[in-house]
């Protein structure tokens, strides 16, 4: 669901002016079909745009990976760049930017996702690099290639989490939220010594298990002719060949909150002190998990929040308060944080994120404050499908969470079904500290100085 909750005045009234504001429930115009091969396809034409986003979503994340062969997922985002059966190395980012277009991947729990948006001219470009890559990655692939983008992975493990200020406690909140062999225990990023251990078979088996077309879903996006563009998908993918859809990780039991509450200290290098509450949430597209969501925003999204009034404008403890749903698969997981003034304690920080914690429970969120939230919330929903690039992602998402590519108006609907008495149970449920996992980072207390050297001689 990943609803943005952040939005702006202006962004506010631009989106409530535009077309798809306005929209009828399910007026998105969505062509969704398998080919035999098991490919999934969804075709959204907009006339008004002279570009097409080509967006394809793998289903597998670092929730499917195996104890022991961690960011092999992550991994793979990089792998998928360097050169394919018909393209070079390199020759993947050159087409696409002498095309006019430009290109990406993420990877998360549940997905790895690749996308690029190119002139409506040069979609036949970007599906071609799609499909050949899909069937013959393998075909480029040497040690020295998997070498290369193995350190990339590695510095990237440390630029983003190793040293950036309070990156290293988010690896240790998620496995301590997770029991181990859970999905959600395992890392997006890997472990150095599980990156190191990666032979050459471990990868070829990873890609040949999950780069197959039955686990797969493509969406092109953009001003493109529907039956043009279905003749060209049947063209590129569909000689493919048929395969079964891979073993992935799926939800076989509903979430529980952590049985009993933890806690985390560390330190890093930072100047002031930051804490973190993290609890279990529903899983995604749940309609407790738009409750959640709603309470998140009320407890700790923008300026008007609880949390910024209470630590960042009253009390002047934090120069930063915040909460955050992270909606997955396999269980959701919310993050009520805040980061110290210089001169506040971890303490403080803690004492006052527990209190507003609790006063969701004894003075939970109002009809008022629940309509404040979900305006801003389904406006976030809507500016995003404007941009042509995030509504092909949100498509992908749809049909991967829902299995309906064009759920817009379930989404808004259930989050128009959010009361102060859902809200106030979800409340209950999930938002409480025995069952969060308590995180202080503090500063790294700097060594005494070396005592002065004696100089002289004979």
């Amino acid at each position: 669901m990943r609803i943005a909750t952040g939005i702006v005045a202006c962004a506010l009234a631009g989106a409530l002016l535009s077309p798809l504001a306005h929209a009828a429930p399910g007026a998105l115009t969505v062509e969704h079909y398998k080919l035999d091969n098991g490919l999934e396809v969804i075709l959204q034409p907009d006339p008004t745009l002279s570009t097409a986003v080509v967006h394809v979503w793998y289903h597998v994340g670092s929730k499917d990976e195996l104890l022991g062969k961690s960011g092999f997922a992550h991994l793979f985002e990089h792998l998928m760049f360097e050169g394919s059966k018909h393209v070079k190395e390199g020759d993947f980012d050159r087409l696409l930017e002498a095309a006019g277009g430009w290109n990406n991947g993420t990877t998360n729990n549940d997905r790895t996702n690749y996308f690029e948006q190119v002139p409506v001219s040069h979609l036949p470009l970007a599906l071609w690099l799609e499909a050949d890559r899909l069937a013959g990655l393998w075909d480029a692939m040497s040690p020295a290639l998997l070498d290369n983008q193995r350190d990339v992975v590695k510095n990237e493990r440390r630029q983003q989490i190793e040293n950036r200020p309070y990156g290293r406690v988010e690896l240790m909140i998620q496995q301590a939220l997770w029991p181990r062999g859970h999905g959600n225990w395992n890392l997006t990023i890997g472990t150095m010594e599980d990156l190191d251990a990666a032979s050459m078979e471990d990868v070829e088996a990873f890609w040949r298990t999950y780069y197959r077309p039955s686990n797969a879903t493509l969406v092109v996006v953009g001003g493109f002719d529907v039956a043009k563009t279905k003749a060209l998908v049947e063209t590129l993918f569909a000689w493919m060949p048929k395969q079964d859809v891979p073993r992935r990780r799926t939800l076989t039991a509903p979430v529980t909150p952590l049985p009993r509450p933890a806690t985390i200290q560390t330190t890093d290098k930072v100047q002031v002190p930051k804490v973190i509450l993290a609890m279990r949430g529903p899983e995604a597209y749940s309609q407790e998990s738009y409750d959640l969501a709603i309470a998140s925003y009320v407890l700790g999204s923008g300026k008007t929040s609880r949390l910024h009034k209470r630590l960042v404008f009253q009390d002047r403890l934090a120069t930063e308060a915040y909460a955050a749903l992270n909606d997955q698969m396999l269980g959701s997981e919310l993050s009520i944080a805040a980061v110290a003034r210089p001169g506040t304690t971890a303490q403080q920080l803690r004492d006052v994120l527990v209190e507003e914690l609790a006063r969701m429970k004894t003075e939970p969120p109002t009809a008022e404050d629940i309509e404040r939230a979900r305006r801003v919330i389904e406006v976030g929903l809507l500016s995003s499908l404007e941009n042509p690039a995030s509504r092909a992602g949100r498509l992908a998402e749809w049909a991967a969470y829902t299995g309906d590519p064009d759920h817009l108006a379930e989404t808004r609907a259930a989050l128009a079904k959010v009361t102060p008495e859902s809200c106030a149970r979800a409340i209950a449920r999930w938002m409480s500290i025995d069952h969060a996992v308590t995180a202080i980072v503090s500063p790294e207390t700097a060594p005494a100085p070396a005592p002065a050297s004696r100089g002289g001689g004979k």
